[in-house]
């Protein structure tokens, strides 16, 4: 029995090779049943709508009332009294009436330190605002380059699938026609189930992204959503790469919200140690009245001053307390700065490498695992090759386009990533392939 002149084997085998060509254009989503959506979009709707994000914002209109709150000036005390009546007194004794104003005034500087805590308590919410709104275009970028990776991956599972579909009935054909042995028909059979086994996890993996994605506006469930856009392929940071990760990190971190908010916050509680100094100093009241006298129409006029004697409160727990929050402050923002700067070099270690991988990926594996499978599926068509060489060529294709989409998943994700631990803006989605 002839290897390589049967029409009917040649016949097979030209559509084997033209059923796993692996091409470009494979079979996505159906794009009538998903709704397009832009990394811009989706950073615009989370920020917009997301629950975090307008939880940030309510504190901060919170902080601006506390501001207006602290500015305001003590109320004045209105006092009516009538004395001299009643009792043992003889019934035409006169009575007195008095009404008097009375208006507390605060002691010098206790005013001034509880506006200045007020006005860096809101400094503190806005820049937690702004610290959670770099969270949210964080995690928002991180999700989508999942969501990006996953369509990606489905995509190269439908062309499996149908690769070997393909091969299944090019098989069956050469078994019937007596050309190979019924087994490779049992073999790619087994082939094609698997393939569609991983279509079905891929095709879940792209559901659960698109959930992760959408939750980050509030939205648990809702309509399919296909992301638009390209995983990266090269990391553009400003910078030699060949430098220290981390050189210049103090520098940079200090600009976050992040640790530019515990700034704020140490000048908060610092005001507020100021306050907790001058709070048992007594606040002097000055009252002033007029005094009416029942049965002769006499009126005079009153006058007084008061003050509390600082001598059962004397405020010391309140300055312990001040001093002691002052401190776990300072602490708090070391520990944020050290955990900040474990992450950039983290970030920008795992940028470095990938970006590696992903170019070696990209210009040496991926094109001479292609250059492989091209020359085993032309050897197959003129049997020089077994059918199972050309199925491992196959898979060893299809492993290496999934890893190369993995890294390139990874390369976005550790972008995010340094992106988020430095001051410089997140970038905008990129329009085209790199």
């Amino acid at each position: 029995m002839s290897r390589g002149n049967s029409p009917c084997r040649c016949l097979a085998s030209l559509a084997l090779v033209a059923g796993i060509s692996l091409s470009a254009s494979a079979q996505a989503p159906d794009p009538t049943q998903a709704k397009e959506l832009t990394l811009d979009d989706a950073r615009a709707r989370a920020l917009e709508s997301g629950p975090q994000t307008r939880g940030a914002a309510a504190h901060l209109a919170a902080a601006e009332g506390a501001l207006v709150q602290a500015r305001a000036l003590p109320n004045p005390d209105l006092t009516f009294e009538i004395e001299d009546f009643g009792g043992n007194l003889p019934a035409d004794a006169p009575s007195q009436r008095t009404l008097s104003i009375g208006q507390r005034v605060e002691w010098f500087g206790k005013r001034s330190a509880r506006v200045a805590a007020a006005r860096f308590g809101r400094d503190v919410a806005a820049l937690d605002l702004a610290r959670h709104r770099r969270d949210v275009e964080h995690e928002v970028a991180r999700r989508f380059a999942a969501l990006l990776g996953a369509q990606e991956r489905l995509a190269i599972a439908e062309e499996s699938t149908a690769t070997a579909r393909e091969v299944r009935s090019a098989v069956t054909a050469l078994v019937s026609a007596g050309e190979v042995s019924p087994i490779e028909e049992t073999r790619v059979a087994g082939d094609e189930a698997l393939a569609g086994i991983e279509r079905d996890a891929a095709a879940r993996d792209v559901a659960d992204a698109a959930r992760a994605l959408a939750q980050l506006w509030g939205v648990a469930t809702g309509p399919t959503l296909r992301a638009t856009g390209f995983l990266a392929r090269s990391a553009p940071l400003p910078g030699n790469d060949a430098a220290p990760a981390g050189v210049a990190e103090p520098a940079r971190l200090a600009e976050l919200p992040d640790l530019a908010r515990w700034d704020a916050e140490i000048a908060r509680l610092e005001a507020l140690g100021t306050l907790a100094r001058r709070e048992p100093l007594p606040d002097v009241t000055l009252t002033a009245g007029t005094r009416s006298f029942s049965g002769t129409g006499q009126r005079t006029w009153v006058t007084g001053v008061s003050l509390p004697l600082p001598v059962l409160t004397t405020g010391t727990g309140a300055r312990s307390e001040a001093a002691a929050r002052l401190e776990q402050a300072r602490q708090e923002r070391r520990a944020d700065e050290a955990r900040l700067t474990a992450s950039l070099r983290t970030a920008e270690e795992a940028r470095r490498h990938t970006a590696r991988e992903v170019r070696i990926l990209e210009e040496t594996v991926l094109p001479n695992a292609r250059l492989v499978y091209d020359a085993i599926g032309e050897g197959y068509r003129r049997g020089k090759f077994r059918l199972l060489e050309l199925l491992e060529a196959r898979r060893n294709l299809a492993s290496v386009r999934l890893r190369a989409i993995d890294a390139r998943t990874r390369l976005t994700l550790a972008l995010a990533d340094v992106f988020r631990l430095t001051p410089e803006a997140l970038p905008e989605e990129k329009r085209g392939p790199e």
